[in-house]
Parts: structure tokens; sequence; C-alpha cells
């Protein structure tokens, strides 16, 4: 496509940078084409720059929409006791017919990432870890150590046997149904909402007890010491 030149401009040089320096060298016959600037064409005479700031916001630029990100790809579900010692349970989808039968008291039992599926442990385990799950039930008879829940939604665990120590950390949704040798467990809680616990009927016609943990507490200073208990309310 050919430019048209500027009325009242000097022909752009040809012939490349030298021609340019051809012309550079030519003196005061280089800029004798040039329109002259007059007074009323400065800057600081031109009407259109008095430096008031114009009325209204400036309009802002609309972003581009981002691309949604694509949905991560399900992973492929396990069921796998790894070096003998760690029963792995993951990825599992509304699997609740998952059983594991081969334990002894050196194992432990690791539930990762599972939903709306129920595992059944028979046995007695070292212990047991229920991470990133939801709406999932756990069933088993004896745990040596601990059971651990993290990181879960709307899971149910019951204990048909004995378990001494039971940790509940940023879970919502955490409901402990307790065997009658199993009463004496502690529970830990933290960063955690919507727990209770279900304990066996104390008469032989009377119907399982279901009982929250609290989570409101109130703290006071008493003898050079903090003192917080669990904030009970009527009804």
């Amino acid at each position: 496509l050919t430019k048209e030149r500027p009325a009242g401009g000097a022909a752009g040089p040809k012939g490349g940078m030298g021609a340019v320096f051809s012309e550079l060298n030519q003196g005061s016959a280089v800029t004798a084409g040039l329109k002259k600037v007059t007074a009323d064409m400065k800057t600081k005479n031109r009407a259109d720059r008095s430096g008031k700031v114009p009325d209204g916001p400036a309009k802002k630029a609309v972003p581009a929409a981002k691309s949604k990100a694509a949905a991560p790809a399900a992973r492929p579900p396990k069921l796998e006791l790894s070096q003998g010692r760690k029963w792995l349970v993951e990825h599992q989808v509304d699997n609740k017919a998952i059983v594991i039968d081969n334990c002894s008291p050196v194992m432990s039992v690791y539930v990762y990432n599972c939903k709306g599926s129920v595992i059944q442990i028979k046995g007695k385990v070292n212990n047991i870890v229920l991470d990133k799950c939801h709406k999932t039930g756990i069933v088993f008879t004896d745990v040596v150590a601990s059971f651990e829940a993290v990181n879960c939604q709307s899971v149910q665990v019951q204990t048909t046997g004995k378990c001494p120590t039971f940790a509940v950390d940023k879970t919502d949704g955490f409901h402990l149904y307790l065997s009658e040798h199993c009463l004496d467990a502690s529970i830990t809680t933290a960063k955690s909402s919507e727990m209770n616990v279900t304990v066996p009927a104390q008469k032989e016609n009377d119907d399982p007890v279901e009982i929250p943990i609290p989570e409101q507490f109130i703290t006071t200073y008493k003898n050079g010491k903090l003192v917080t208990l669990a904030v009970e309310h009527a009804g």
C-alpha cells in the first residue's frame, strides 16, 4: 500500500539510512519544507490544555472474562495394603461394600478423599485416619492407639470394640457411636462443628442417647490462670 504524504510536509528520505544521513548533511535545506509552529499552536497557549479536569469518572477498561478452569480428572479408586503395614483406601465414590478383614495390631488404615462410601474394618489395628472425606461412614472393631478425622464433612464413625482416643480436626459434621466397651475414651476436637456422640442405652428397653459435643466456651481468669468451661444451653 502507498502511504500519502501529509500536506505541507517534506518528502521522506529514500534509499535507507544512507539517504537519511545525506539529508542531515544538507543543513538548513532539510527544514525548508517544514511547517512553522505559530504562537497559538504551542502547548501553553492551546485552549484545550487549560488544566481543567474533565467532568465524570474516567471509564475503566472492562477486563476480559477469564476462561473457567477445567475440573480435575477423577482419580482411580484404591484399596490396597502398602508394605504389609498400611491399608490405603482412597478416592472411593458411592462404594458401600468396602471390607478390610486382613488386619493386625501393627497395621494402620488411611482413608482419603472418599465420598458417599462405607468402610468396615474387622479385627484390631493400630490406628485409623479419615482424611478429606465427605458423607462417608466407617465401622471398626478395636484400635490400639487412636482414631483421627481431619478435613472431613458429614462423616459417621462407629466402634464395636475399644478405642482409647478420638481426635477431630477441621471437620464439619462428625457423629461418633461408642460401644459399651469404649465409654471411657477421650475425644479431642479443634476447629470443628456439628459434632455428636451416641452412647448405648443405660437400660435394656431404653433408646441410645445422643449428646452434642460443645462448640462454645467461656474463659475466665482465676487465681493466676485461665479457666475455660463449655457453655451450657438450657433445654
